[in-house]
C-alpha cells in the first residue's frame, strides 16, 4: 500500500519522539540545574567554620599545647571540607549546564543567516539611552566611565531630566505629589497647548489625598480652582482670558465635548459626603494604585516627549520586532537553506514582507508604493498627489509617460494631476 511505501521509505513519516519530547528534555534540565543551585551547600559550612572559631579557646600555657590546640582546631575546620564542597559543587553545576546548552542547540538549531555590521558607538548610545528610561542609571555610568567617547554630548545631557523622572514617579508611587506637580507648572504652556490629561490626573490625585486627610474644603476649592478648568478647558474661559464658571458655561459643557470631564469632576464632588471614610464606600475606587500608575504613565509619556525620546526605546523595539519576525526569518532560512544569505545580501533588505506588532508600526519609516508593490528608495521616492494619495516617483512616471506636464488620472480617484503637481515626502 501507500501507507507500506512510506514507511518503508522512512522520509515521509513524522518521527515517534518530536519537538515535544525534546522541549520536556530542556525543561527536566532546567529543573536539574536549578536544583544544582538549591544543593550549593558552601554557605552553611562556612557558617559551621565560623562557630567553631567562635567557640575556639586559647587553653594553651606553652607552645606545645597551644600547637596542639591550633593542630587541634585546624583538623575541625579541615573536617568541614569547604573547598572540597566548593568543587563538588561547582562540577556538578558546570556539567549540568553544559548538558542544558548541548540540550538547546540540539533542539533549536541556529539559523543561516547573514552578519550585519553593526556600529559600536551607535549600540553604546542605544544601550545608554535605555538604561537611562528604564532607571538604570547605575549601568549607565558604567557606560559613562568605560565607553564616554562613544556617547554624544547631547545624549549626556539626557541623564539630568530622566534622573528626575524616575525620582517623580518613585515620589508619586508613594502618594507624593510634589515633584510631579513641580514638573507639571514648568511645563504648564506645552501641556495646555496638547492638551495634556496630566494636569488632571495630578489633580484628581490630589484631590483624593485632601478626601483621605479629611480636607473637605480644601478639596472643595481644588475642584474649584483646578479640576473643573481642567475639565473644561477653553471652553471656561471668558473673552478676557478669566476662568468664568457660571450655570450657562456648565450646561454648555456637558453637552458639548466637555461632556466627559464634567462626568468625571461630578463623580469625584459625590465622594466628598463620605470623606475621609472613603474604604468600604461605593468611592473606593479614588483609593486603587491604579489612578496612581495612569498618572505615572502620562508622567513618563510628557516627559519623555519633552525630551524628544519615543515611549519604548530604541532598543526596546529592536527586540520586539526581532521576537515577532525571528521566527518566519528561521523558517525561511531553512526553506531556503545558503541561498537565503545571498538572496539577503542581493537585494540590501529582507527578501519577505514582515508585519511588525501592532504597538511597533510607528516606527516602520519605508513606503511601498500601492501601484508597484515596491518599497521606495532615495533614488524613487515616495510622491504626494494633490488628491491626497502617494505614489512612487517611477509610478507617476509611467502614468505621465516620462513627461512632466502630461496630466493622468490618480489610480485611486477621479482627480487628476501631473508630475510637476506632485510633493516630495520625507518619510
Amino acid at each position: 500500500s501507500t501507507s507500506g511505501r512510506l514507511c518503508a521509505a522512512g522520509s515521509r513519516r513524522p518521527p515517534r519522539y518530536g519537538r515535544m519530547s525534546e522541549i520536556d528534555l530542556i525543561s527536566s534540565l532546567l529543573d536539574k540545574v536549578a536544583k544544582k543551585q538549591r544543593v550549593d551547600t558552601v554557605p552553611q559550612r562556612l557558617d559551621e567554620m565560623l562557630q567553631i572559631l567562635d567557640s575556639w579557646e586559647d587553653s594553651g600555657t606553652d607552645d606545645d599545647s597551644r600547637a596542639a590546640a591550633l593542630a587541634s582546631l585546624g583538623s575541625k575546620l579541615e573536617a568541614v571540607g569547604v573547598a572540597q564542597g566548593e568543587s563538588s559543587t561547582a562540577r556538578e553545576l558546570e556539567s549540568s549546564v553544559r548538558k542544558l546548552g548541548k540540550a538547546v542547540c540540539k533542539a533549536m538549531p541556529q539559523p543561516t543567516l547573514p552578519d550585519v555590521p553593526l556600529d559600536d558607538g551607535a549600540l553604546v548610545q542605544v544601550l545608554y539611552v535605555h538604561m537611562l528610561c528604564a532607571g538604570r542609571f547605575d549601568v549607565a555610568l558604567a557606560l559613562e566611565r568605560e565607553a564616554a567617547d562613544a556617547i554624544a554630548a547631547p545624549t549626556l545631557q539626557l541623564r539630568a531630566p530622566l534622573e528626575a523622572l524616575h525620582a517623580a514617579l518613585s515620589a508619586l508611587r508613594a502618594r507624593d505629589l510634589s515633584p510631579a506637580l513641580a514638573w507639571a507648572a514648568d511645563h504648564r504652556e506645552r501641556l495646555e497647548a496638547l492638551g495634556s490629561r496630566l494636569p488632571f490626573l495630578l489633580a484628581r490625585l490630589a484631590f483624593v489625598s485632601h478626601l483621605e486627610k479629611g480636607e473637605t474644603l480644601a478639596a472643595l476649592a481644588l475642584a474649584r480652582e483646578r479640576l473643573l478648568p481642567l475639565a473644561l478647558g477653553e471652553g471656561c474661559r471668558s473673552p478676557r482670558g478669566k476662568i468664568e464658571l457660571s450655570a450657562t458655561v456648565l450646561r454648555g459643557a456637558a453637552a458639548g465635548e466637555c461632556a466627559h470631564g464634567i462626568a468625571a469632576v461630578r463623580s469625584l464632588m459625590g465622594s466628598l459626603a463620605f470623606a475621609p471614610a472613603l474604604r468600604g464606600s461605593r468611592y473606593e475606587w479614588l483609593l486603587e494604585p491604579s489612578l496612581a500608575e495612569e498618572a505615572c504613565e502620562a508622567l513618563t509619556c510628557e516627559a519623555l516627549a519633552a525630551l524628544g525620546l519615543p515611549r519604548g526605546s530604541a532598543l526596546s523595539s529592536c527586540v520586539a520586532a526581532g521576537e515577532a519576525v525571528l521566527p518566519r526569518l528561521v523558517k525561511l532560512s531553512s526553506l531556503l537553506g545558503p541561498k537565503f544569505v545571498d538572496v539577503w545580501r542581493s537585494g540590501g533588505e529582507l527578501p519577505v514582507e514582515l508585519e511588525l506588532p501592532p504597538t511597533h508600526r510607528m516606527h516602520h519609516s519605508i513606503f511601498a508604493c500601492p501601484v508597484s508593490k515596491e518599497p521606495t528608495t532615495p533614488g524613487n521616492p515616495p510622491m504626494l498627489l494633490p488628491c491626497g494619495h502617494v505614489l512612487a516617483l517611477g509610478s507617476l512616471t509611467k502614468l505621465a509617460r516620462g513627461s512632466r506636464t502630461v496630466r493622468f488620472k490618480c489610480p485611486y480617484c477621479p482627480a487628476e494631476a501631473t508630475t510637476a503637481m506632485a510633493k516630495v515626502l520625507h518619510l
